[in-house]
């Protein structure tokens, strides 16, 4: 029986040994817990209780190089409710809010658009921040929701930015258009836990200039200034309640650092006389200043109403642009690749003249040059060809039997070596992209046609047919090069970009892509076959002549679509010189018939308009 007694003992005094040792473990762990993680467990509670609020920067405006404002910002007024100051004690916080809305309503005349969901949503996931209640409110209401402040607890008239676009229509496809950021898809969204976000670009300028691309520019200053159109955001740090109720305002604000202003090399003048004398048709404008690159115009019509993006977008009304059978949110000028047609002849001519072919030497045109059992018709055909023509003379009346005979006797290797050096079929360099068109290549036919590129399509490449495509702006580029002396120069939209009290930050700088792999003599030549095209009573861009400037020009038309359905479109190349400044442009008119009696016209009433009649020299 001791013995029992003994073991029982023993076996209390383990268990009660065991006790003690769980119990000074478990003192041990509180005490590290309260004393040694006490600071921790502080912080991270107040972390809890603390919000970041972001706080977007203002944007920077878009400018015309003579500083019209095309895109810019204005402040927008929207009644706010601030929840945590209409909670009231004894009375159900819900209902207050939404009587409020509804007196609101009433004194505004608007209806009411809050519901019950969206006040539940918004006090569920973003009691911390004010409750939009009615957006872009006027002088007039202003002033009524002012004498409702005594009435209402928690009410506010809070000012915001909102973007506009002044000239509307003018130049929209160039500087595109903005939309409020999608949080989830911000770089810094993890950095935020109340996110307001940016305006960020969708297309155009607002697009590439978000943020700062600066392989255009000669100089990157490596510091805070780098930055484009959208600014960098700041922020406030605010302390909330158990309920998610903002309880104290820790830091006011840390301002944000606005965007920088874009200033492009656009002329507002000549951008308006370009898009009117191109309404009404579907096509496409460029000038181009021939010695630096600098877009002075740029159109594509139809174009959109940038007027009809702010200060929202409907999406009846984008759906409407998208589903146009005319495209009018593409931009023809960069994205549209044409056949050239006779725009091209100006280079062939040149290929022609530095492989062997003499200016004088000529060629007998009676109207259609065979291929084989194939041929092609030239445009005098109906009345015996043009007789004998030279390189001047071909240039000037678009002579298809001069190009296409001297065209297979150089070949096709060389008329696609000028074309390279042109520029065609390589990307242009231009800061909004665009396409790079097309050269003439054998393994392109082979691959696409499953066939072998033969004779006849070196007759067809030599007038500008066949397996060759240009944009406007590559146009405009090699007219420009033919001005210039050679030089393809690289074209740019954008000038300078500024701090918003107008420092200069960057600047553009002319660039080269590519030179002519021609002589001086030659495109001498060149120039004078185009100086016929339009100032001889018989040459084909006649209808160019004007009061204001003399042109050099090529006219074109080429033919598009399947057989039975072919359409042609219509161009027109010009360069000239006034007050001391070199001007190239292209000008397409699709699905039109004669260029001569189309795209002519346009250069002469543009030139006329923009630069007035030139003086008379005493």
């Amino acid at each position: 029986m001791r013995e029992y007694f003994n073991r029982t003992q023993i076996r209390i005094l383990v268990i009660g040994l065991l006790v003690l040792i769980l119990f000074a473990v478990l003192i041990g762990r509180l005490y590290q817990e309260q004393i040694g993680h006490g600071q921790l467990h502080s912080e991270k509670i107040s972390r809890q209780s603390i919000r970041r609020i972001r706080i977007p920067a203002l944007r920077g405006r878009i400018l015309t190089s003579d500083l019209e404002i095309l895109a810019d910002n204005i402040p927008a007024y929207d009644v706010c409710f601030y929840l945590e100051e209409m909670r009231q004690p004894r009375v159900n916080t819900r209902q207050a809010i939404m009587a409020a809305a509804e007196r609101l309503a009433a004194v505004l005349g608007r209806p009411n658009t809050l519901t019950r969901e969206q006040l539940e949503r918004h006090i569920n996931l973003r009691p911390g921040l004010p409750l939009t209640v009615c957006k872009d409110l006027n002088t007039a209401e202003i002033a009524r929701v002012y004498d409702l402040l005594n009435e209402i607890r928690g009410i506010a008239v809070v000012p915001r930015v909102q973007r506009i676009y002044p000239f509307g229509p003018l130049a929209a496809v160039l500087i595109g258009y903005t939309r409020l950021e999608d949080p989830k898809r911000a770089d810094d969204f993890d950095d935020f836990f109340y996110y307001i976000p940016d305006l960020v670009g969708q297309a155009g300028v607002e697009k590439v200039y978000d943020e700062f691309p600066d392989k255009f520019y000669r100089r990157h200053l490596k510091d805070e200034r780098d930055r484009g159109l959208r600014g960098k955001a700041g922020f406030s740090l605010v302390q909330v309640d158990n309920m998610g109720f903002i309880h104290d305002v820790l830091v006011r604000e840390i301002e944000p650092e606005d965007g920088n202003n874009v200033v492009l090399t656009l002329d507002s003048r000549a951008q308006e006389i370009a898009e009117k004398v191109m309404q009404g048709v579907n096509g496409a404008l460029v000038l181009l200043d021939s010695d630096t690159g600098d877009v002075l115009a740029m159109v594509s019509t139809p174009g959109y109403d940038l007027s009809r993006f702010s200060p929202r977008l409907t999406p009846e009304y984008f759906q409407a642009l998208k589903d146009d059978p005319n495209h009018p949110m593409m931009n023809r000028a960069l994205s549209g690749a044409y056949a050239p047609g006779s725009i091209l002849k100006p280079l062939v001519e040149l290929a022609f003249l530095e492989n062997g072919i003499g200016p004088s030497e000529r060629v007998h045109c009676d109207g259609r040059t065979y291929i084989g059992k194939q041929s092609v018709r030239c445009a005098s055909w109906r009345r015996g060809g043009h007789g004998d023509v030279d390189a001047v003379t071909a240039l000037q009346f678009s002579c298809n039997d001069y190009f296409i005979e001297l065209g297979l006797r150089v070949g096709y290797d060389r008329i696609k070596a000028m074309l390279i050096s042109a520029g065609i079929g390589q990307p242009t360099g231009f800061e909004l992209g665009g396409q790079a068109g097309l050269a003439p290549d054998r393994d392109f036919k082979k691959r696409v046609y499953k066939m072998e590129w033969n004779a006849f399509d070196t007759a067809l490449l030599s007038i500008g047919q066949g397996i060759i495509l240009v944009t406007p702006l590559q146009a405009a580029m090699y007219t420009a090069a033919l001005n210039n002396g050679g030089r393809v120069m690289r074209p740019h939209l954008v000038k300078t970009v500024t701090d918003l009290n107008g420092k200069v930050l960057f600047e553009r700088e002319p660039a080269v892509n590519s030179v002519l792999a021609a002589r001086q003599s030659s495109i001498d030549t060149v120039r004078e076959g185009m100086f016929q095209v339009i100032n001889n009573s018989s040459g084909t861009g006649r209808t160019a002549r004007n009061r204001a400037i003399t042109l050099y020009g090529k006219t074109g038309t080429a033919q598009v679509g399947q057989v039975g359905n072919l359409k042609e479109n219509s161009w027109f190349i010009c360069f000239g010189s006034r007050d001391r400044r070199n001007y190239a442009m292209a000008v397409l008119v699709e699905d039109s018939i004669n260029a001569g009696r189309k795209a002519a016209p346009v250069a002469a009433q543009f030139f006329e308009e923009y630069l007035g009649p030139e003086p008379e020299e005493p």
